[in-house]
């Protein structure tokens, strides 16, 4: 059974959230491996940094608060636009784009510091676009310019082949809760498929496009579970 990588599926999601009366579909707290991780890096204000499925914004908008010059990407156009809505009242600037972060023209090569993807790699279930991706990321990225990761994954290598045969069919429906004017909610959502890797799978693959990978650890965060943290460069002078 072949999973097809569906830049489309999110759109679904999120329209049906917020047609349920939702404002966020998930809670607006920015993640703290990418908050202690800006901490620890110190960046300097005006820094450019680019967020890849950054969906309602809730990293983005933090990243901005922190001073940096954010470019913000999401395929669906719902998320960006409750994302802007969000920025307008929190009074910060964010560049919130709607496009496919496998294909991340008509965006110049070498024009961003950092590189941020909190829970939208393991979304992309073909190897293809996998590839594609983390291609574009390093094509838009500057030397000596950093890919902050965190996804989701496991200790054991994983084929979506295998996962493919476990999981229910995507598209069908399951049961996800949301908040509603603060009480909670339960909708049908349908079902996204999802690529959740080992770490020297992650690893393997950011050397395999390119990237010296500066760090890898595995963190049980709070927005995603457990998930595998990659820090990677693109080298001085590296090209693809």
């Amino acid at each position: 059974m072949a999973i097809r990588y569906d830049r489309e599926a999110y759109e679904q999601r999120y329209a049906k959230v917020y047609e349920a009366g939702a404002r966020f579909w998930e809670d607006p707290i920015p993640s703290d491996e990418l908050a202690e991780f800006i901490q620890e890096m110190g960046f300097p204000k005006g820094l450019a940094v680019i967020e890849l499925g950054c969906g309602e914004g809730r990293d983005a908008i933090f990243l901005a608060k922190q001073g940096l010059r954010v470019t913000a990407i999401d395929a669906a156009p719902s998320a960006i636009n409750r994302a802007r809505e969000w920025a307008s009242d929190e009074k910060v600037h964010v560049d919130f784009q709607v496009g496919d972060v496998v294909n991340l023209r008509p965006i110049a090569d070498s024009s961003y510091d950092l590189a941020v993807n909190v829970g939208c790699l393991h979304m992309i279930v073909n190897e293809d676009a996998r590839l594609k991706h983390l291609k574009e990321a390093f094509r838009v990225l500057k030397s000596k310019g950093v890919y902050f990761s965190c996804n989701i994954g496991g200790d054991k290598p994983t084929e979506i082949t295998d996962l493919a045969r476990a999981m229910p069919r995507p598209g069908s429906l399951t049961p996800r809760k949301i908040k509603v004017d603060g009480a909670e909610r339960e909708i049908m959502l349908p079902i996204i498929a999802a690529w959740p890797r080992s770490g020297e799978q992650y690893r393997t693959e950011f050397e395999n496009t390119g990237y010296n990978v500066l760090k890898l650890y595995k963190r049980i965060t709070r927005v995603l579970g457990s998930c595998w943290i990659v820090i990677a460069e693109k080298l001085a002078g590296d090209t693809l």
